[in-house]
Formats: C-alpha cells, sequence, structure tokens
C-alpha cells in the first residue's frame, strides 16, 4: 500500500483546471486545509446519488464511474479527464470505484467556492469549471467587500506581515523534556515550576476528583507522579492555551469569552465519550475538544486590530465561517501536533463530513459539539445527532438527540469535573 501524504505542495494543485486560477496565498491556504488521501483497489469512492458537498480530484491511479444508465467510463492521472474534479454535482450522479490502488484529494465545496470567491480579479470567464463567479465590476466590488476581512488576512499572511499565534513557551519545554527518556518526575516539574500558575494548577488536577486521591499532594513533583507524564502534559497544554483565549477589544472580548466557555464544554464532553472507547484517550480527546476552534482566537485577535469600520458583524460572521477551520489546522500544524487534531480544527464544523478511515477525533468533537447545543436553542438549525456520519462511525447505535441529553445528564457529574478541571 502506498504512503499517506499529509498536504499537497501547491504547485501540482495548478495541474487541476479548477484551481489553476487560484493566486499563490490561495493555495496556500487550500494545501494546509486538505490532504492526499489514499484507497485500495476496490473500494468505493462516491455513491451515486450522495450529497456529501465535495469535489474529489484523481491524484494517482485509475477510477471506473458508473452512471444511472449503466454507461461506463475509465480514467487514469495521466488522461486529460484528471484535471478536472471526478464528481462535483449533487447529487451525485456517478457511482466512482478504484480500479487501482488510488490517491486523490477530497476538498471541501463550501471551503472551496469561499477560497475562489476572495480572487482579487474577477476572473475572464464567469465560470470556474462550474463554481459560478459572476464577472464584471460591480459584482467583483461585492465579493471584495463581503470578503474584505478574509482577503486582508490572507493577504497579510502570505505576505509575512501577520505571524501565527506561537506555542506558550512552558508547553514548548515541558513537551521536550517528557520526549526525553531520561527525564524524572522532578525534571518535569522543575520546568513546570517556571510558571507558578499553571504549577498550583497541576496540583490542583492531581488533587481533584477526577484524579485526586485519598492523601492529597501538595509538591509539583508528586503531582506529575500521580498524575503521569502524558496526562500532565496534555493538561499543561490545556492551561497555556487559556492564556491564548484573550483579546484587547472590548467590542469582541465577550465573543472570546463565549468561545471558551463552548471549547471547554465541548473538552469536558469529549473527555466523557472518550472513555467508552479503547482507541481514544480521553485527555487527548480533551485536548482536541479545547483546541477545535483555535481559527477562531487568531481570527478574532486579527479583527481586534481593525478599525471600527472594518468590525461589522456581518464581515466578521463571514470571515470566521471561511477561515475558522483552515486557520486553525495552519495553527496546530505550527505547533507540531499530530495529524489528528490538526484534521479536527479543519473539519470541526463539518458536520456531514464522512471518510473511507476508522473514527478518529474528529468524530468525536462533532458529536461533542452537537451535544453541546441541545437544550440550547441552537440545536434546531444543526443536524440531529444520529443524522451525521460520525454518529455511524462512532457506533453510536440508536443514539437520539432525546437518549443524548439523557446521557449527557447522566454523565453530568464527569462533565461538571472536567469542566472544573480546565477552569481551574
Amino acid at each position: 500500500m502506498m504512503d499517506l501524504s499529509f498536504h499537497p505542495d501547491i504547485e501540482p494543485l495548478r495541474n487541476f483546471t479548477l484551481l489553476r486560477g487560484l493566486r499563490r496565498e490561495q493555495l496556500h491556504l487550500l494545501a494546509e486545509s486538505i490532504e492526499i488521501e489514499e484507497a485500495p483497489q476496490g473500494a468505493l469512492l462516491v455513491e451515486y446519488g450522495s450529497t456529501d458537498d465535495c469535489a474529489y480530484f484523481l491524484v494517482q491511479g485509475e477510477v471506473e464511474l458508473t452512471a444511472a444508465d449503466g454507461k461506463h467510463t475509465r480514467f487514469s492521472d495521466r488522461d486529460h479527464a484528471a484535471r478536472d474534479p471526478i464528481s462535483r454535482l449533487l447529487p451525485h450522479r456517478y457511482q466512482v470505484i478504484a480500479l487501482s490502488d488510488i490517491r486523490y484529494i477530497k476538498v471541501d465545496n463550501p471551503l472551496l467556492r469561499s477560497i475562489i470567491s476572495m480572487i482579487r480579479h474577477s476572473p475572464a470567464s464567469g465560470n470556474i469549471s462550474g463554481y459560478t463567479v459572476e464577472s464584471g465590476d460591480q459584482r467583483h466590488e461585492t465579493l471584495n467587500a463581503e470578503n474584505r476581512i478574509s482577503i486582508d488576512f490572507l493577504r497579510d499572511l502570505d505576505g509575512g506581515s501577520l505571524g501565527l499565534p506561537s506555542l506558550p513557551d512552558v508547553a514548548v519545554r515541558i513537551g521536550r523534556v517528557i520526549n526525553d527518556r531520561e527525564s524524572s518526575a522532578t525534571d518535569i516539574a522543575d520546568i513546570i515550576l517556571t510558571d507558578p500558575a499553571i504549577a498550583a494548577k497541576v496540583i490542583k488536577a492531581a488533587n481533584s476528583a477526577l484524579y485526586g486521591q485519598s492523601a492529597p499532594v501538595t509538591t509539583c513533583t508528586k503531582a506529575v507522579v500521580r498524575l503521569g507524564n502524558d496526562v500532565t502534559q496534555k493538561l499543561v497544554l490545556s492551561y497555556a492555551v487559556r492564556e491564548l483565549f484573550q483579546v484587547h477589544s472590548r467590542l469582541l472580548r465577550e465573543r472570546m469569552n463565549a468561545l471558551w466557555r463552548h471549547s471547554v464544554r465541548v473538552a469536558a464532553i469529549c473527555h466523557v465519550l472518550a472513555q467508552g472507547y479503547r482507541r481514544f484517550d480521553p485527555e487527548q480527546a480533551m485536548l482536541a475538544g479545547l483546541l477545535h476552534d483555535i481559527g477562531e482566537v487568531a481570527l478574532l485577535n486579527y479583527i481586534a486590530g481593525l478599525t471600527r469600520e472594518q468590525q461589522q458583524p456581518e464581515l466578521i460572521e463571514r470571515a470566521l465561517d471561511d477561515l475558522r477551520g483552515p486557520v486553525g489546522s495552519l495553527i496546530l500544524r505550527h505547533w507540531g501536533f499530530d495529524r489528528e487534531l490538526v484534521i479536527t480544527a479543519l473539519d470541526a464544523d463539518r458536520w456531514m463530513r464522512d471518510t473511507l478511515r476508522h473514527a478518529d477525533y474528529c468524530d468525536l468533537v462533532i458529536i461533542a459539539q452537537l451535544h453541546s447545543h441541545i437544550g440550547t436553542g441552537q440545536s434546531p438549525a444543526l443536524p440531529a445527532i444520529d443524522q451525521v456520519p460520525a454518529h455511524r462511525r462512532l457506533g453510536l447505535g440508536e443514539l437520539t438527540p432525546k437518549m443524548s441529553l439523557k446521557i449527557i445528564e447522566e454523565a453530568s457529574q464527569q462533565v461538571a469535573q472536567a469542566e472544573q478541571l480546565l477552569n481551574l
């Protein structure tokens, strides 16, 4: 089986007709937001009539497309047909099967449309391979106005005048010392103690209901011993990241505080859900939940530096919707986080996300988010828990929104304990 690549380089993306007109910064954003996936010979890539809003691009191998009338079409990555998406119309009008081991790129169409809509100069044609972008100065000005924040953010990021937020120093150092097999609990504690606030939280965590025992610990070294290296590292990361959920703008401060509360709630539910699966680590799940909207943190801080006239609510929401996931994945990749957490930041709001791989932390975060909205008045605008692919992939069986609420109520003490842990 072929190795799985992570992000494609930007130049090969120009081989695809649909992507050829994108600017350099748009290609960089797209490349960071997608991955090359693989499927074995015989795999069903696209089901006829399915409605997943994605475009598929063939990178390597051969596929067969079967239409409703039974007509077959075959092509490989060497054929001209591979320059266009395999299937892009909804519902999908072909069944697509891999005739060999293949590599392909699956692009979320809303993301693709938002990036295409940011093109600063109207294309000569009013249509880019099926994606409508009207020509004309008036339409061009409207697109620029609607996407002003997104365009400026991408320009500044691409030009180097805007840097991604850095992982707090104590989190970086604790990662290094834990990766050193020669390090002792005392060595780890010494690093934590350089940040007294985080050290106090680690000791409190070791004495909390989730990890505490009959005898309380009073030193950081003893706290590390009780928690273990892995849990200690994830807790330090969580406490260090809390510092980033701050913004100087009064207008955006409540938005940032609400984002923190949402992230903590989702993280706590992830921690509880993960305990029912062998393949998930509860602390890693909690971290995935806490960081799933980290892109919004960076965007809110960027927006805080704009003028009052630029901080129009509808423009802010447009920018957050367009870039929250891609920017979040950029940040976590920049920090060196593992692949699953990077993907989680990218896809956490794609409710109908589905892949050929096994259930992952992104599935947990999607379910946790839907859990978190039940009973808040926001859930009617969201899909039901039993309607999203993550429900099936996690094997949640007969779990319905009503049953979900009951489960969370029964686990309310565990959820509350996890929330308290993050809010120390």
